[in-house]
């Protein structure tokens, strides 16, 4: 292993902690479970290394619960959609406005990225 691909230099008890610091809403409850002092966190907060793992380790986890999301998503909508033939008519109503606020939504999001897009080209382009 060359120093390049050598893993940051955290202590047993920051590796240990992290975990917790991760899964728990809050800093406190995190501090609570791994049993530290929130002093002690907000000091190892200040190093590059223990801030980049942390980091790192949150995006794990946020990525997994995209994946747990994205695979629900046709079960989610159908779901919706089927709330459009409730008898409530307020229901109905409500669920009809989601679905169009969500596809508008949609659009505002893909015409911004199209138009970014071609900020970009420009940009790239120079004068």
């Amino acid at each position: 292993m060359t120093a390049t691909d050598e893993k940051p230099k955290l202590s047993r008890r920051q590796i240990r902690a992290i975990p917790f610091l991760v899964t728990s809403p809050t800093f406190t409850e995190g501090c609570e479970k791994a049993k530290i002092n929130k002093t002690t966190l907000y000091k190892w907060l200040k190093s590059p290394e223990f801030k980049a793992e942390l980091d790192r380790r949150r995006d794990d986890v946020a990525a997994e619960a995209f994946g747990v999301l994205t695979q629900n998503l046709t079960k989610a909508v159908e779901s919706l959609v089927g709330l459009l033939d409730h008898q409530d008519d307020r229901l109905k109503r409500l669920t009809a406005k989601d679905v169009i606020d969500f596809i508008i939504r949609h659009k505002e999001n893909d015409d911004l990225e199209k138009r970014l897009t071609v900020i970009e080209k420009k940009l790239d382009k120079g004068p």
